[in-house]
């Protein structure tokens, strides 16, 4: 029987609301077009809490994707953020994966990016380790 490998991080502390800093679990990706040019390297936050992949818009101007070419929408939750959505490549180094995705780009997200359960989840298998600020991450088999 194979043993899972898992990869250990650490969680990275952020500036949190009210002023407080609070530990997330963030990991190094890179992002590029589907047509190809310069990959962007960002943290994103591995969220079991967010539907798909959702990054800030700025991501999506520095790749060079016109966002009014786009199809329109808006992000609910808490609250709800207006943006657009396209299709774009991801790799997660770590593990030498990459997959396209959907992803919604919008302007006032708190963080580079969110890996949500639709896309990142089904590649993934994630074990979070609050208590010891500690995650882990593999393949799903």
């Amino acid at each position: 029987m194979k043993r899972t490998k898992w990869k250990e991080y650490d969680y990275k502390i952020q500036a949190g609301p009210g002023m407080s800093w609070v530990h997330r679990p963030l990991i190094g990706i890179e992002v590029w077009t589907i047509g190809g040019g310069e990959k962007v390297p960002i943290l994103a936050m591995i969220d079991s809490g967010t539907d798909g992949t959702v990054f800030h818009a700025d991501i999506a101007d520095t790749l060079g994707i016109d966002g009014s070419r786009c199809r329109p929408g808006t992000l609910g939750g808490i609250g709800s953020l207006e943006g657009f959505y396209t299709n774009v490549k991801i790799v997660i180094p770590d593990f030498n994966i990459t997959y396209e995705a959907p992803v919604f780009f919008g302007k006032n997200l708190p963080m580079d990016g969110l890996l949500g359960q639709a896309t990142f989840f089904p590649l993934f298998k994630i074990r979070f380790e609050k208590a010891i600020n500690k995650f882990y991450v593999t393949v799903a088999v």
